[in-house]
């Protein structure tokens, strides 16, 4: 039994769009108010598309930075927050959040400090400096570093961004239940693949598209449904348009019901070039989905444990699509063995039941 020190904690994120890191907020604040915490809540930007899904008991804090990184500006209103709600503990995610808390830590020592970082910063910088510097000049400001991916956190030790001995990978967790089998491929039907994530260079739907145009020289009984927005939109409609593929290949937008959603599909397919630990693997896995995926972050490792999918090299069309067509090759019982590996991994390892102990142990150092 894990003890509850009935603490106050205030979370801060950049918004509540939709993201793997908003979703698992949302869930771990649910979870931790079952435990009697009581929970607030600072978002930083009008990205909040989520905000429906935030327990009414949670007493929300809006700041609109304009999706602009203006810290000064705005740290005399969150000081009047802190200083308002009165939390033991801030505990912050991504990286604008995490260093602001930093700043919050500067003003008011006795508040612990807790940051997760839920991706590996390939290329960015802020005001001139990586992120990981940034996170090194300013590590003395927060109490403990956790990290999404195993990834994520070898990176920031790498770089020193943050301090060892205070430092942990903790995996975003889920609410199981709340997800349903997959439908059944009926003979002779048309196989369903669903992928979900922003529409963005990194998440690479470009190869994903090119490899259902492979696809279609093994089989054309399938159709892949791309969930999701972002600014590659237009391309990537013009390249579906190109191939004559809208038969076969549809951006159908971003869905505000998941589980819902990911129950229609016989499997789950992820081309990106980079990621940690995507939330949406754990969600396709947790709604018994057979999984292919690109050789990035955890999800190999993950896929290898569950035995319920498969991975391919990043950027290898040939590849993706000879796998994507051997799954569609398989049977009912095949798919549903993958699917239940999947379901009995997720329910073990990442249930958010299990992981909401994990933080509060963090909180109660």
């Amino acid at each position: 039994m894990v003890e509850n020190l009935n603490k106050k904690i205030l979370f801060i994120i950049n918004g509540l769009g939709y993201g793997g890191a908003e979703t698992h907020l949302l869930r771990l604040s649910n979870a931790l108010l079952l435990k009697g915490w009581n929970v607030s809540l600072l978002t930083l930007t009008d990205n909040l598309s989520l905000e429906d899904e935030l327990d009414s008991s949670i007493k929300h804090y809006k700041i609109n930075l304009n999706k602009k990184f203006k810290l000064i500006n705005n740290l005399r209103a969150v000081i009047k927050i802190v200083k308002l709600e009165q939390p033991t503990i801030i505990h912050s995610h991504l990286f604008q959040s995490n260093v602001l808390s930093r700043f919050i830590k500067f003003f008011n020592s006795k508040i612990k400090i807790v940051n997760t970082t839920h991706c590996v910063y390939d290329n960015e910088n802020i005001l001139g400096l990586s992120p990981y510097v940034i996170y090194k000049l300013t590590k003395n400001w927060v109490n403990f570093h956790t990290a999404v991916s195993k990834e994520s956190l070898h990176y920031l030790i790498e770089k020193k961004s943050i301090k060892n001995k205070k430092s942990l990978h903790i995996v975003n967790g889920l609410i199981v239940e709340a997800y349903k089998k997959t439908k059944i491929v009926q003979p002779n039907k048309v196989f369903r693949w669903l992928s979900i994530g922003r529409l963005i260079p990194v998440k690479n739907y470009k190869s994903l598209i090119i490899a259902c145009k492979n696809l279609i020289n093994k089989s054309n009984k399938f159709q892949l449904d791309i969930a999701g927005e972002g600014f590659e939109k237009s391309m990537l409609e013009e390249l579906i348009k190109e191939n004559k593929l809208e038969k076969y290949v549809r951006l159908i937008g971003i869905s505000d019901n998941v589980p819902k959603l990911l129950s229609n599909y016989n499997a789950f397919v992820i081309s990106s070039n980079s990621e940690g630990l995507p939330m949406v693997l754990l969600e396709a896995m947790a709604s018994s989905l057979p999984v292919v995926s690109t050789n990035v972050g955890e999800i190999s490792s993950i896929l290898k444990a569950s035995k319920g999918g498969y991975v391919v090299e990043p950027k290898n069309t040939i590849e993706l699509s000879q796998i994507m067509y051997n799954v569609m090759k398989l049977n009912n019982e095949e798919l549903k063995v993958l699917g239940k590996n999947n379901l009995t991994y997720v329910k073990e390892k990442f249930d958010i039941n299990t992981i909401v102990n994990n933080w509060i142990k963090i909180y109660n150092m």
